[in-house]
């Protein structure tokens, strides 16, 4: 942590600002999520002010005696690591939490050792205390950027390979014949929370525990033969959530899960379970002797097959995505099952006034 200049001044400005905004390219897709309780376009400016904040006073701080490599990677690396730390401990509290420390021993222990006085003459002693606590506060500034990876690094690969944030602790059941207690009637308590007035004071994970009951409502109404996953964690944009039939996950995005009105989060989650039936569908198909293929059970079975096959996600035409016979009957599907959901409610809390 030597003071050492391997830049020009121009260079060094340059090259904070470049990889500022590319870093911001791949943090926005990979790893961002809206500050708790806050809109996710003030979020973005939060996140852009905080950028090119840290790494203006980085330069300033850094421009006379470490204009280098390590300078910019701190300047960056800071911003966008304390904003993680601010949206992420909610949701991976140990991780968050084990990272501050770290990197505050770490950081507080070189700082104490960087401004203890040296054997220098007395009269060396003010202006080498201040020499001393700048480059101390300078090299705690690079240590905890650099521990702080600790978080980041794993957070990041975490989502890269689509590993949840947070999963719900309702148990699935493992199939809908497993599945008779499961209703709306008797689990009347839990699904009435989803009634906008008491979804907004629930936090992320009381969210998921309450859609974990509804996704067993789902298996048993759908009469699945398998479990379903709920998880979340950060989509891509524009995606409310999605199903993996590979492993029956269903993944609701946070923000959407964090930030949207109760029957939007309902309609996403009945929609991914649609889906799963749908797959079912197909397999009952497979299985069904071609004689019997022609009946009208397995009308849209033709479509789904094709589709699922090549499917269109929206990412390179919205309109092909929107007009798949898959997604038409989810979306169908979905729209009536909050409709329905919401009458159960009232009908059944009514009952219990």
């Amino acid at each position: 942590m030597k003071n050492r200049n391997t830049m020009k001044p121009r260079e060094y400005i340059f090259d904070n600002l470049f990889w500022a905004i590319t870093a911001m390219i791949w943090y926005r897709n990979i790893i961002f999520v809206s500050l708790p309780g806050i809109p996710v376009v003030w979020s973005k400016c939060i996140l852009w002010f905080a950028v090119f904040t840290f790494v203006a006073l980085g330069c300033v701080l850094t421009f006379e005696k470490r204009r280098n490599n390590v300078s910019i990677i701190v300047n960056i690396l800071l911003p966008y690591e304390l904003y993680t730390v601010l949206t992420y401990y909610v949701y991976i509290p140990k991780l968050v939490w084990g990272a501050i420390i770290f990197s505050a021993i770490t950081s507080i222990a070189f700082l104490l050792l960087a401004i203890m006085p040296d054997n220098q003459s007395s009269k060396k002693k003010a202006p080498n205390f201040h020499r001393r606590l700048r480059h101390g506060f300078l090299g705690a500034r690079t240590l905890v950027a650099f521990c702080l990876l600790a978080l980041l690094v794993p957070l990041g690969v975490r989502l890269i390979f689509r590993h949840g944030l947070i999963s719900t602790n309702i148990q699935s059941v493992s199939a809908a014949s497993k599945a008779s207690e499961w209703t709306v009637k008797n689990n009347i308590e839990t699904v009435q929370q989803l009634r906008e007035e008491e979804w907004s004071r629930l936090n992320t994970q009381e969210k998921l525990d309450v859609l974990g009951v509804v996704l067993n409502i789902e298996i048993r109404y759908l009469g699945l033969n398998h479990e379903l996953y709920l998880k979340s964690a950060v989509l891509d944009l524009n995606t409310a959530a999605h199903y993996n039939h590979n492993n029956h996950e269903i993944v609701i995005d946070i923000d959407h899960l964090q930030n949207a009105p109760a029957d939007e989060i309902l309609d996403s989650l009945c929609h991914e379970c649609y889906h799963s039936y749908q797959y079912q569908m197909i397999d009952l198909y497979n299985a069904t002797p071609e004689g019997y293929r022609d009946m009208l059970l397995f009308q849209y079975v033709g479509d789904y097959i094709e589709e699922f096959s090549n499917y269109a996600d929206g990412s390179e035409n919205t309109i092909d995505y929107y007009n798949q016979t898959v997604e038409i009957a989810a979306r169908r599907y979905a729209s009536d099952s909050v409709e329905e959901y919401y009458e159960l409610i009232d009908k059944y809390t009514e009952s219990t006034d």
